[in-house]
């Protein structure tokens, strides 16, 4: 099992940073003007924040610099004005046409033509605008779990891998625990146990469906547990860790007002989805969407203004 370019978590975790970084940054931007001035980073984005009435598409690509196959492809959807998230996770192994790549699978698109080529791919699989993307590492998802204080989480099975070759050493056990950087990585990479039991089979059968369920349950609880006033005092810690990982056409006056408008999300409007498909092999694994249903969840979830 390669795992090498496989980095879900580090994608999609920069909703949650948004989400995070901006309840902080909207409550500091509520607080009247008499109050005592910020200083520092905040001091100097606070102030000029202002209200944005938008919804916007975010194409949020996970994988490593070197090899720059996005193994995992994610599409938010961002309701400035209600708060209203919606993100749809598209199978690295979709069958598209991409141009200058001889693999057709949409994981290819960012290695074979950048973000540009990425973007446009992705917005003729699903018929949507695209207005922003964000490339980011693993590196970045565990500083942040780790500024954050970790995450308590449910491990549903005993969970044992390892591939001495990318490094790479799963051991989680059953139960209720506290998950660090570290931890949280094993729990978002692990795809397939070394041994299969009845336990593990519930949740896991070594498929990428079954890993962006899991993934997807994990975002969940942080955004529920970490979208909370009392981390203001990490905002300057989140914001200068996201950034620092991640390769995005979001400006910089863009990325402030996102955060603050971001500040308006609640877990329970946060909604995931999974392009509807099927897989097929024909000599190499493919995803095939099924085009109606892909369009009836775009035309109901993913529009943009």
């Amino acid at each position: 099992m390669n795992f090498r370019r496989f980095l879900f978590i580090v994608s999609t975790f920069l909703v949650i940073c948004l989400t995070i970084g901006g309840s902080s940054l909207l409550f500091m931007a509520k607080v009247p003007s008499t109050a005592e001035p910020y200083t520092g980073l905040l001091g100097s984005i606070v102030q000029p924040l202002k209200a944005q009435n938008e919804t916007f598409n975010v194409l949020v690509l996970g994988g490593d610099y070197v090899g720059a196959n996005t193994d995992t492809l994610l599409v938010a959807n961002i309701n400035s004005n209600t708060g209203k998230t919606n993100i749809i996770s598209i199978p690295r192994d979709t069958k598209v046409t991409v141009k200058g790549s001889a693999v057709p699978k949409i994981n290819s698109a960012y290695s074979a033509g950048g973000a540009d080529l990425a973007v446009n791919t992705v917005s003729n699989l699903l018929n949507i605008k695209i207005k922003y993307y964000v490339f980011i590492n693993t590196e970045g998802f565990r500083e942040i779990i780790d500024i954050l204080g970790g995450v308590d989480f449910e491990i549903l099975a005993n969970m044992d891998y390892d591939d001495p070759t990318q490094n790479l050493h799963i051991h989680l056990k059953k139960g209720m625990q506290h998950l660090n950087g570290s931890k949280a990585e094993q729990y978002m990479r692990f795809r397939q146990p070394a041994v299969y039991n009845e336990e593990i089979q519930k949740y896991y059968d070594g498929s990428d469906l079954k890993r962006i369920e899991a993934q997807q349950r994990f975002i969940k609880a942080v955004i529920s547990q970490k979208a909370n006033i009392k981390y203001i005092s990490k905002a300057d810690e989140l914001v200068i860790a996201t950034f620092k990982y991640l390769k995005t056409n979001i400006t910089t006056d863009e990325s402030i007002k996102i955060l603050k408008n971001a500040g308006n999300i609640k877990a329970n409007e946060v909604t995931f989805f999974r392009v509807p498909g099927t897989s097929s092999e024909e000599g190499l694994s493919y995803y095939l969407i099924d085009k109606r249903q892909t369009q009836e969840i775009i035309k109901n979830n993913f529009q943009s203004k």
